[in-house]
């Protein structure tokens, strides 16, 4: 995670230096979920065929760091534009498909059911912590440790570290991989599963819904904060210098956040998952929507508030995948989750990118956030609220009458 947050400021900070365009960030953050939705439904297939999920944990984890070593080498050569850096983020993009949905099978092999929420819970609070380090970690090498050459080395170095890592842990829980039936008919076993629960279902659908709208604000972050919160209007050296001053605003953002997902698994205790989700999408929308409407350094308050929410959307969601899906087929059905709730995240990304060099930031800031909100009321309707899944204990807790 660590990692994934140098990454998360350093890769679209370095394209922003080199174009100083708006659009050129949409397509960044395009060419790195694009993968998602190009490979993840085979990817969730091929995770339930794997005896030894760790290994291609490591795999994933190994390719990344080639690819920051190179990119790291590739910075300052004549050969250097941005479509290298489309490249990296595709592939960077593309292990993370394989990553991020194997590492949640994988808990699965190695805990307790009821573990579960208490294990993402921390794991989002240790993803809270790396946004609030990883970015100001990014900001101050680029801007006065070694320039994005050293940042992109440290992020290399990350990656096969948490690789050496992952070599040590071993699952609990023997698992029979599922039977090698064609990947078509395997892939519609895992939508159908995802489909015929209403939970999984909405919680699907609103995250895809979600991420169209937000994606723009996720992308386009590194461009607010420096146009709109410092107000620096040039590119290239002055830019490069004021890394620094947005990895802080950031990885404050972050600090403030995680107050609130600290007390995800308290919360969990009193809330469905679902209407965690819905209380985490109200927090996202409304604390972007108070972000625009600052427009200054005390905006980082209202910011923190919507990585809280965003967190805890994301443990809900997570937590009700691992609880509901069938263990023989869990890869496949929270691949076909994942795949369907980003899929709105490459077009938002590359929307976000037009709309913002077309008619301002600002404008694209607010349509997202009231997006979000829009959302949040539309689910609060559906079965995520009405048909209760708990945390821990029994999957449903009856409906009141």
């Amino acid at each position: 995670m660590f990692g994934d947050y140098i990454a998360f400021f350093t890769l679209p900070y370095f394209m922003l230096v080199l174009t100083g365009e708006a659009l050129a960030l949409g397509l960044t953050a395009f060419a790195e979920t694009l993968p998602m939705l190009l490979f993840g439904l085979a990817a969730g297939v091929f995770l339930d065929r794997r005896k030894k999920l760790g290994r291609t944990l490591i795999s994933a984890d190994l390719v990344r760091s080639g690819a920051f070593l190179f990119l790291a080498y590739a910075v300052g050569t004549e050969w250097m534009s941005s479509g290298i850096i489309l490249v990296t983020a595709f592939l960077v993009g593309s292990m993370a498909v394989l990553f991020d949905s194997g590492f949640q099978s994988y808990m699965t092999q190695s805990l307790a059911s009821n573990d579960l929420i208490k294990a993402n819970s921390r794991l989002a609070l240790a993803r809270t912590l790396t946004l609030s380090v990883g970015p100001l970690v990014g900001g101050v090498i680029v801007s006065v440790g070694g320039g994005f050459t050293a940042a992109f080395i440290l992020n290399a170095a990350t990656f096969a570290v948490s690789a050496v890592f992952l070599a040590f842990v071993r699952p609990v829980k023997a698992v029979v991989p599922r039977s090698h039936e064609p990947f078509g008919q395997a892939i519609m076993s895992g939508l159908r599963v995802l489909f015929a629960d209403e939970r999984l279902k909405w919680g699907t659908i609103g995250g895809t819904l979600t991420n169209f709208v937000f994606q723009p604000l996720e992308a386009l972050l590194v461009l607010f904060v420096a146009q709109e919160i410092l107000h620096v209007e040039t590119v290239g050296d002055v830019l490069t210098q004021e890394g620094a001053s947005v990895g802080i605003f950031i990885a404050a953002q972050a600090a403030i956040g995680s107050i609130g997902v600290a007390f995800a698994s308290k919360v969990s205790t009193r809330l469905s998952l679902g209407a965690m989700y819905i209380v985490g999408l109200s927090m996202l929308g409304g604390g972007f929507l108070l972000v625009v409407l600052t427009g200054s350094w005390i905006a980082v308050i209202p910011a923190g508030i919507a990585v809280t929410g965003v967190t805890w959307v994301n443990v809900a969601l997570v937590t009700l995948r691992q609880r509901l899906a069938p263990q023989d087929q869990m890869g496949r059905v929270i691949a076909a989750s994942r795949t369907l709730a980003w899929a709105g995240l490459p077009l938002g990304a590359a929307l976000g990118g037009l709309l913002a060099s077309a008619f301002g930031i600002v404008p694209v800031y607010l349509a997202g956030s009231i997006g979000v909100l829009v959302v949040t009321v539309l689910l609060s309707r559906t079965a995520l609220l009405q048909n209760r899944v708990m945390a821990t204990g029994d999957h449903v807790r009856p409906q009141a009458d």
